[in-house]
């Protein structure tokens, strides 16, 4: 478990260096990416493959929430390399694999499958960052 959430670590802090994510910020950000995929690891053996993503992105969207306002940063500096771990860019590329060696019944399990995990992803960040926006929204009314 150990070596997949350092792996989870590189993958977010790689794409983070190539989004020019401020250098102090990396850290944080592979925090987060590595964060997401121990959960999504944990979680999709208790709830399935889609499951276990769409709990690592609200994860995922959670933290990166939070480290903005802490750190000061806008939250898709914590949440585009927090999230990429978690893209199904494998089956998206067997999905095209499969349709191209004729093999369509296969690759119709993989589009669908490919298209939920992506959706997963989207509905986790949604969520979370609806949440959040309900919550300084009703911050702000208090006041």
């Amino acid at each position: 478990m150990l070596v997949q959430a350092l792996i989870g670590f590189m993958g977010a802090i790689t794409f983070a260096h190539i989004y020019r994510v401020p250098t102090k910020q990396l850290f944080y950000a592979g925090l987060v990416g590595s964060l997401g995929w121990t959960i999504c690891l944990i979680t999709r053996e208790l709830w399935g493959e889609i499951g276990g993503v769409f709990a690592a992105a609200t994860a995922v969207a959670i933290c990166s929430e939070m480290l903005a306002r802490r750190r000061r940063q806008p939250v898709l500096v914590f949440l585009i390399p927090g999230v990429i771990p978690l893209v199904p860019g494998g089956k998206a590329y067997l999905t095209m694999l499969s349709f191209l060696q004729d093999d369509y019944g296969e690759a119709l399990v993989l589009l669908v499958t490919t298209v939920l995990l992506a959706g997963a992803v989207a509905a986790g960040i949604i969520i979370a960052s609806s949440i959040f926006r309900l919550y300084s929204r009703a911050k702000h009314v208090r006041r």
